[in-house]
């Protein structure tokens, strides 16, 4: 809008230019010459307006009309003046020259800047549209030059927390994790003025690098748990026989006959843990179907209601209502609900309440299992899920151990996180396969 108002007036003024000068022409004493000389300069200042403003051919327009309406004036001088006529003809073909160049170099000009600007746009957009952040540093300032680069460097660094060499470097602001690039900035002399810095979101690339440590570090422990369990189990077995019959020789010894039944106890609680061992060492091939989860979430809690009964603990379940679908192992999936909710039950106290929830999560399957007991620890929440990690003194601490593998089996994860009132919250995604009613 601006800048049609700018040419309107633009426009009114070499009109009138024009107008103004042709009438003093003409209205002028012919024996006046140095004043019609002055004059017909003056026509240089609207015709170079127009060609600079409109173009070559505008200018070129103007110019040609221009000559055509003064030579009739310059064939009256020329009865006054001798070789006025050629005098004015020269003046107006050489208007109409600088009329071309003035045209021709404006029109370059803006051909420039229209290229400069499209350029200016695409840089602009690709910027944009970059996953990272690219930042400037030019006169000792920090300029930001895309969103993302906005996005990650709140609040703004100041330059003594930036890297000062070139090369890969990483930082950290606030909760971020950044992986930080930088190289030169020069100018078109090839001489540097700065630096260009581009910034990485790198906390889920450190997550998964700790996921698949964690499965390197579960791997090796699981190959060593599987060795010494076969080799512990035979022992073991020798230990039971011999206990049981020892405990045969004393049962009119009560008094002694205890004694047996603790290591029957004991034996037990080993082989177990033997069991959970070989589990973790040598997992089972998934039968993968697909399932309703909301009707398998329904019958865990219905069969889980007398245990939790037991303890005094109620069970409340809340079914996302698209009725979402999986494709897992029925048993392993079954597994994981009993392990989170038995340690949820052991975490509760009589008269408090445990939510098993399921719930649809864009392209994923949520199971929810949370308590209100006292919670879990941040540097315990770390190492919950390595095996023989436990806080009870009668765990084996393989219970959530055997609950991860086998939801990264299943292509999913799970965390345990503080509840947003009491409690701890574990939470079980699991990849979702589809919504609603079996067809």
């Amino acid at each position: 809008m601006l800048q049609a108002s700018r040419q309107r007036h633009w426009l009114w003024f070499v009109l009138s230019s024009e107008l103004i000068i042709t009438a003093l022409h003409y209205l002028t004493s012919a024996h006046l010459l140095p004043y019609h000389s002055i004059y017909r300069s003056l026509y240089y200042l609207p015709i170079g307006v127009a060609a600079v403003m409109w173009g070559r051919k505008f200018g070129l327009g103007l110019a040609l009309f221009t000559a055509l309406v003064y030579l009739p004036h310059a064939h009256w001088l020329d009865a006054h003046a001798a070789n006025s006529l050629l005098d004015n003809t020269l003046e107006m073909a050489t208007l109409i020259v600088v009329a071309a160049l003035l045209g021709s170099l404006a029109e370059r000009e803006q051909q420039a800047h229209s290229r400069a600007e499209a350029l200016r746009v695409y840089i602009h957009d690709v910027l944009a549209s970059l996953p990272v952040g690219v930042a400037t540093i030019e006169q000792q300032q920090l300029k930001l030059q895309n969103p993302t680069a906005i996005h990650l460097l709140q609040p703004s660094p100041s330059l003594a927390q930036l890297p000062q060499t070139n090369g890969y470097s990483e930082m950290q602001i606030e909760q971020l994790a950044l992986a930080v690039r930088r190289s030169d900035l020069h100018n078109v002399q090839g001489q540097p003025i700065g630096a260009v810095l581009v910034f990485e979101d790198i906390r889920e690339q450190q997550v998964i690098a700790e996921r698949i440590r964690q499965a390197e570090r579960m791997a090796a422990l699981g190959q060593l748990a599987g060795g010494l369990a076969h080799e512990a189990r035979n022992p073991l077995g020798i230990v039971r026989a011999t206990s049981q019959l020892l405990g045969h020789k004393l049962a009119q010894q009560p008094h002694l006959a205890h004694y047996t039944s603790v290591i029957n106890s004991e034996v037990d609680r080993l082989d177990r843990l033997i069991s959970s061992l070989l589990n973790y060492a040598q997992p089972q091939a998934l039968q993968r179907q697909p399932l309703a989860i909301n009707q398998l979430v329904a019958e865990f809690v219905a069969t889980c209601q007398p245990l939790a009964a037991e303890h005094g603990v109620a069970l409340q379940l809340s079914l996302d209502p698209n009725e979402p679908w999986i494709e897992a192992d029925r048993d392993a999936i079954w597994q994981m609900l009993l392990n989170l909710s038995l340690n949820a039950l052991q975490a509760s106290q009589a008269g408090q309440l445990i939510v098993i929830k399921s719930l649809v999560a864009g392209q994923q399957l949520e199971i929810l299992v949370q308590d209100q007991g006292v919670g879990i620890g941040a540097a315990i929440r770390e190492r919950i899920f390595d095996p023989f990690f436990t806080t009870r003194d009668d765990g084996t601490g393989m219970g959530l151990a055997l609950v991860a593998r086998s939801v990264a089996e299943h292509g999913g994860t799970i965390s345990l996180e503080a509840a947003p009132t009491q409690g701890t919250l574990a939470r079980l995604r699991l990849p979702l396969v589809r919504q609603g009613a079996q067809s």
